[in-house]
């Protein structure tokens, strides 16, 4: 189905530890990984032709998965539109050459890189810079779209302007700045207020009451409306609304625990998962502050006034 865009992680595994990924906090909790990997033929045969994919996920990146450039290739034979978001740290040149010659203009690589070499690793720990600007390098000089996100935190606050213009020096398409949504647990990361979303500290401070959530915000879901033009697929093939719903907090809440292994790809098509009379109430219940369950409300609230 080409009019879905799908999010797919595609392995649970990094060599990173970024303080507040799900990841590491699952580690910290439970003293255990969740290692996946997702299977290339089924992902094959539940995406079909024509399919929109990011890779992406809640505590993988998706370069680690151990046969990752045979799963874009094999996704590229189904004339698969692909987007990657990593941290590009780790790869060999060979490695990211070998990627860029798989991917075509229509795709698009996005380097996760929260600073310059004296602070990206701060957040981003274990992260090896000069790998990340072999990857740059190779990618830069290749048809796709090359994206430099960076989210604010304190350290690296001061840091946007010369961000942009190194970027600018290496051929990066756009830098994509991200109001932080990453220090409400480390209050240390906050940065100054000035690039802080207020909305965003208010919705801290009042979804743990729920009664007072109810009388100011609305639930609504991020794209733009449009709930089920992106899916989430996570390591082990299981299907959810949205990556918020793919978290590790929300996975005992209701019908998509994975436990019950009732949405999983491998024993499902895109069709039958759509058409499933509980997803599809879902769906309808996404804007009914009633109905809809605490994941929306926490995560996609919308103040009102």
């Amino acid at each position: 189905m080409a009019d879905i865009n799908w999010h797919i992680e595609a392995t649970s595994k990094c060599t990173l530890e970024c303080p507040l990924c799900d990841r590491t906090w699952f580690y910290e909790k439970f003293k255990k990984r969740e290692i996946h990997e997702i299977d290339i033929e089924m992902l094959k045969k539940f995406l079909g032709e024509e399919a929109e994919v990011t890779f992406c996920g809640n505590n993988g990146d998706p370069i680690y998965h151990s046969r990752f450039l045979e799963l874009c290739e094999e996704l590229k034979k189904q004339n698969t539109r692909i987007s990657i978001t990593t941290n590009g740290s780790g790869k060999s040149h060979t490695w990211w050459e070998k990627l860029c010659s798989i991917l075509d203009s229509g795709d698009k690589v996005t380097f996760s890189i929260d600073g310059l070499e004296d602070t990206n690793h701060i957040y981003r720990k274990n992260a090896k810079w000069k790998t990340i600007m072999t990857g740059i390098e190779v990618c830069t000089r290749h048809s796709f779209k090359v994206v430099w996100k960076f989210i604010m935190f304190k350290h690296n606050q001061h840091q946007i302007q010369e961000v942009k213009k190194l970027a600018k020096e290496l051929g990066i398409d756009e830098v994509k700045v991200i109001q932080s949504d990453r220090w409400h647990d480390l209050q240390y990361l906050m940065p100054d207020d000035k690039h802080v979303d207020q909305n965003y500290v208010y919705k801290e401070n009042v979804r743990k009451d729920l009664k007072e959530y109810k009388a100011k915000m609305n639930p609504v879901c991020m794209v733009n409306k449009k709930p089920a033009n992106e899916l989430y697929i996570d390591s082990a093939g299981n299907f959810y609304p949205c990556c918020f719903q793919g978290g590790y907090h929300w996975r005992h809440q209701d019908i998509f625990d994975p436990r019950l292994t009732k949405f999983n790809i491998k024993d499902n098509t895109v069709e039958s998962i759509l058409s499933n009379l509980d997803v599809k109430r879902f769906f309808n219940d996404i804007f009914n502050y009633e109905k809809v369950n605490k994941c929306c409300k926490i995560n996609c609230g919308v103040i009102n006034g």
